[in-house]
């Protein structure tokens, strides 16, 4: 049996605990009084069991090609996600950070200067060395998702890598993977067609290495960037919250679905008479940009304050235009699998099956849908957004906009 330490916000929350089967299970620690790491683990004296706990940490880690080849470097099976968090765990999505035992959390931050050669190195190194991850240099990172990505603390314009667990990231670059052209010009369009709405997202701004490589430059939206040093913000996604195994995060293979992720909301949103017409909002939304992937680990709970509310919006991008992915969808609308197959019908019966009234959806979704077409004209006519896959999207989202007509 070995064990980990978990610390939340800085404090010593558990042990994170391997059996010699291999097993996992969390405990708290004694007398820890702090908030819960999870939904899905309240605090109590009692150890939780290896699938809750593979729900909440296992989530924390990178997934896909990603994982294989990240582990492949550690030299650690890809289905061991106890020796993954303990090589990446210093550095989470959210507050969560991950040492062995007798290990110090640090309190002064230690980086490393990205000049412009090396920031192109990692950038094109990412496929094969996925977060930039090198644990004997101190960077120990964790992200969960499939695209290559780099956390990075971004300060007077100057990128660097963490060196220890006392510096947090501050944003993450997201460069463009060949197999996806214009995906960087996706994602930002997307990004800023939410805020351009009214919608809470994260936010992001294209750039380019001085290799010419584009990449999208993402804010994250859970540290505290006025506090000094940098704060992290505690979040979980909607697959944490409710127990389920990462693998799982797609409504066809067992993952949450629309009715379960409003009920969460209903039950610990600090703010419910927010978050559940933000929600709505944001379904619409990426049923217009024809957002196929918008599954339960691509919308999270955020605990600024302690208490949990809707996270912004991200990853954010259109899928429908690149042929070759799947037009299911991630979460399905009433029954409607297919993108293809969501009718103003759908709409309707999806508010009843939520609990929302059906004054409420038609009401929404008409303000939404009415902003969106206003805001893609203009945002699609701008120089910043002037590309040929900006133009497919906005074709997708007159198509779609059509189709919901009558619901207004």
């Amino acid at each position: 049996m070995s064990e980990l330490v978990v610390y939340l916000c800085g404090q010593e929350a558990g042990r994170l605990i391997r059996k010699d089967n291999g097993n996992l299970q969390f405990r708290y620690g004694d007398g820890y009084q702090g908030p819960p790491i999870s939904q899905a683990l309240p605090v109590q004296v009692a150890a939780y069991p290896h699938e809750l706990c593979r729900a909440v940490f296992a989530g924390l880690l990178i997934e896909g090609e990603a994982r294989e080849t990240i582990a492949r470097n550690l030299g650690v099976s890809v289905g061991n996600d106890y020796a993954l968090l303990e090589a990446l765990g210093g550095d989470c999505a959210g507050a969560i950070t991950i040492l062995e035992p007798g290990q110090e959390l640090p309190r002064t931050p230690s980086v490393r200067a990205i000049d412009a050669d090396l920031l192109d190195a990692l950038l094109h190194e990412l496929p094969q060395r996925p977060l930039a991850a090198d644990p004997a240099e101190g960077t120990r990172l964790s992200l969960a998702g499939a695209q290559p990505k780099l956390p990075v603390i971004l300060e007077q314009d100057e990128f660097f890598l963490p060196l220890n667990a006392a510096a947090a990231t501050t944003h993450i670059l997201k460069p463009e993977p060949a197999r996806f052209p214009g995906l960087v010009d996706n994602e930002a369009f997307c990004m800023d067609l939410a805020h351009a709405v009214g919608l809470p997202a994260a936010h992001v701004r294209k750039r380019r290495s001085s290799a010419g490589l584009a990449y999208l430059l993402v804010e994250r939206y859970d540290r505290d960037l006025t506090a000094d040093p940098i704060r992290r913000l505690h979040q979980e996604d909607f697959c944490q919250a409710l127990g389920r195994q990462p693998e799982r995060k797609y409504q066809a293979d067992g993952g949450p679905t629309v009715v379960e992720v409003v009920a969460l909301l209903r039950e610990c949103s600090a703010k419910p008479a927010q978050d559940l017409p933000t929600f709505w909002r944001a379904l619409v939304f990426n049923w217009l940009i024809g957002n196929c992937d918008a599954h339960a680990k691509n919308f999270s709970l955020l605990y600024d304050a302690g208490f949990p509310t809707l996270a912004p919006l991200y990853d954010l991008v259109s899928t429908t235009v690149y042929p070759e992915l799947t037009r299911r969808l991630a979460m399905s609308l009433d029954g409607a699998r297919q993108i293809d197959d969501v009718s103003t019908q759908a709409w309707t019966s999806l508010a009843g099956e939520a609990s929302y009234s059906s004054r409420f959806a038609a009401r929404e979704t008409g303000v939404l849908l009415t902003r969106v077409s206003e805001e893609t004209q203009r945002l699609a006519g701008s120089p910043e957004h002037d590309s040929e896959i900006v133009g497919a999207i906005a074709e997708g989202i007159r198509a779609r906009s059509a189709l919901v007509a009558g619901l207004l």
